[in-house]
């Protein structure tokens, strides 16, 4: 009983209509006083409900000394809703052609803000990172510090791999984790190997990545505690991108190589 209320109430009739149709449904006919006693519903009640229902029909009045109401087949009564509905959805269409119209031109009216996006939970910000890689078109580029996202990891993770096998390719400068190095070694040479492309330095101004032209995403460290908080800004800005890619290959040429720097650390692996 309370599911097809619940399901009558869905399609747009009150509880209380719900109610009272639903138990018109179970012989032929009722009085007000009889359906206010099985629906535990205030008489007075009852007769604008009977009311409104007939006003959908849904009900109707069986004409005698005593006024008796009986329900429409639900074959009749749904009907208007069935129809109702197929309006709404063909009306929901046309609105959709005829607003997105209406929002195509008003592109050039966009506040500055809409192309920044936020995230402040390393939950959010890995999840928009993978994001990105799988949507790149070309190339990624990164500038890596620590702390590492991935600093016990020692292969590329799968998003990652999957952007990279769609013809992706990954450039990133690695700052060194000096207090780490041998662990940071087998890494950086493990990714290369894998077919990222890597160079290290042994400092990095900020944890950046820039996805084909478009979109960059780099980080905005709590200066009076680090690790208290990190949040990272994503923005779609064609102009930002090109200026931080240069900003990137300017890095990338004074960067070292994977070998360079186990020369330089006299590391062996």
């Amino acid at each position: 009983m309370v599911q097809y209320i619940k399901f009558l109430i869905e399609i747009g009739l009150t509880e209380s209509e719900a109610k009272v149709y639903f138990h018109l449904l179970k012989k032929n006919h009722f009085t007000a006083t009889e359906i206010a006693s099985v629906t535990k519903i205030a008489r007075t009640q009852v007769y604008d409900i009977l009311a409104n229902l007939i006003s959908k029909n849904m009900c109707m009045e069986i004409l005698g000394s005593v006024r008796r109401f009986s329900a429409i087949s639900p074959e009749i009564a749904l009907k208007g809703f069935q129809d109702n509905f197929k309006q709404k959805q063909e009306l929901a269409c046309h609105l959709t052609d005829t607003l997105s119209v209406l929002y195509s031109r008003n592109g050039e009216k966009q506040s500055p803000l809409d192309f920044i996006q936020v995230y402040s939970t390393p939950a959010s910000i890995i999840k928009k990172h993978h994001t990105l890689e799988l949507e790149s078109r070309n190339c990624v580029l990164s500038f890596c510090k620590p702390p590492y996202a991935m600093s016990k990891e020692i292969d590329i993770h799968p998003e990652q791999r999957e952007s990279m096998e769609k013809g992706v390719i990954y450039k990133s400068i690695f700052e060194v984790e000096k207090d780490n190095l041998l662990f940071f070694a087998k890494q950086m040479k493990n990714f290369e190997l894998q077919g990222e492309e890597i160079k290290v330095a042994y400092h990095l101004p900020i944890k950046l990545h820039v996805f084909d032209d478009h979109t960059v995403m780099f980080s905005m460290i709590n200066q009076i505690d680090p690790d208290e908080h990190l949040t990272y800004l994503v923005i779609e800005h064609k102009d930002l991108a090109e200026t931080l890619i240069s900003t990137f290959y300017l890095h990338w040429d004074q960067a070292i190589s994977v070998d360079d720097f186990l020369s330089r650390e006299k590391i062996t692996l």
